[in-house]
């Protein structure tokens, strides 16, 4: 096996392709007495987790370790604590965690002087991520790069969404842009817009992803003629589904060309609007109440997740009364924000409100419709 050691700014080069198993190994770093994981540890995990995403890794290990002030138990458990966190940030970023093996050492192991000047280096976790490289897929060109002819299907690529959510992730907005670009260069370019989701019917959930594409577009200038929407649910899988890669690839938001005559215009200085709105699906109350079901916590816990590692981004959740109840619409409007917060999202960065449902939203006895819109902050 190849292990592959680097610091973090060296991470762009490291993943080369063998016959054999390659491994990434880093270190992840706390501050004295803590083991939550800081705002700069997340992003240097990110980093790898984006040359190495989940579906390609055979195998994950997760090493705790304390520098020697405290107690030999005291840092024992503290060396489990961090253990956890790393773990669980993994997990929220789709490792599969019967692929993980954990051990802590507390003090036990240090790998740096326990003095002054190198002692917070021991403050550490060990992270090993073992890669298939077969399984790593060839480079995606750039949406950019493409001539887009008629007939033409193209995968939007690194479009990812919020887990059972038409919601993009907040590091999905450059691959938007791109496409924006792409309707700019080719004035003429008329397309389709197709949703696909893996695993299970879910027609509505491929649906609103193609519509969510549609209205970025839209919102940014590009002319309804030029663009329509479709849903597909699970109908149209490009791959069997036997693999974790299989089934990603199969979530998937497409571009069929419907026409393009090849004229082009030159675009400069292209600065894209983020104003994107999208449904926020599966979000369910109690019937009469402003409690949510678990399951509709788990949701909105998965939302929540992906707003705390945003920048820049403003969120705004609309919760319409097409139940015919103000009193209860707002109530789980108050509901929702105090959830928000509990799960520690900064009140600077969202807003909830509820209004009237407009014309043509479909009435429902418990079942509010409740929109996300999201802006540059």
């Amino acid at each position: 096996m190849r292990w592959l050691c680097f610091s973090w700014m060296m991470i762009g080069a490291l993943l080369v392709r063998a016959q054999e198993d390659s491994a990434v190994f880093m270190e992840v770093h706390f501050e004295l007495d803590s083991y939550s994981l800081a705002k700069s540890e997340r992003q240097r995990v990110d980093s790898v987790l984006q040359l190495a995403p989940s579906n390609v890794l055979k195998a994950v290990e997760i090493y705790g370790h304390t520098d020697s002030l405290a107690g030999i138990d005291y840092n024992r458990k503290l060396s489990k604590r961090r253990v956890q966190s790393v773990l669980q940030y993994l997990v929220l970023k789709g490792v599969e965690p019967l692929k993980v093996k954990t051990d802590y050492y507390g003090e036990e192991k240090p790998k740096y002087d326990n003095g002054p000047k190198e002692r917070p280096k021991n403050r550490r976790v060990e992270l090993y991520l073992v890669i298939d490289p077969s399984l790593l897929p060839p480079p995606e060109q750039k949406l950019t790069d493409l001539e887009f002819k008629k007939g033409d299907k193209v995968r939007i690529p690194n479009l990812n969404f919020v887990g059972n959510q038409p919601i993009p992730v907040w590091e999905s907005f450059p691959v938007l842009e791109q496409l924006l670009e792409v309707m700019m260069v080719y004035p003429e370019l008329e397309i389709e817009l197709h949703g696909h989701v893996c695993c299970g019917d879910d027609y509505e959930l491929s649906l609103q992803r193609a519509l969510m594409v549609y209205n970025f577009l839209k919102v940014n200038g590009i002319a309804k003629s030029r663009m329509s929407y479709k849903g597909f649910s699970n109908t149209k899988p490009l791959f069997p589904e036997k693999t974790d890669r299989e089934k990603a690839l199969n979530r998937r938001v497409e571009i069929l060309v419907v026409n393009n005559s090849g004229k082009k215009e030159e675009v400069k200085d292209l600065i894209a609007k983020i104003d994107v709105e999208a449904r926020v699906l599966n979000l369910k109350f109690f019937p009469q109440k402003g409690r949510l079901y678990p399951s509709g916590d788990f949701m909105l816990g998965l939302i929540t997740d992906m707003m705390r590692e945003s920048e820049g981004l403003f969120y705004e959740f609309v919760i319409f009364d097409n139940i015919n109840n103000n009193r209860l619409t707002q109530t789980r409007a108050n509901a929702l924000e105090r959830a928000i917060s509990d799960n520690k999202v900064k009140k600077a960065i969202f807003k909830v409100r509820s209004m009237s449902a407009p014309g043509g939203m479909p009435v429902s006895e418990n079942d509010n419709y409740v929109f996300l819109k999201i802006s540059q902050s």
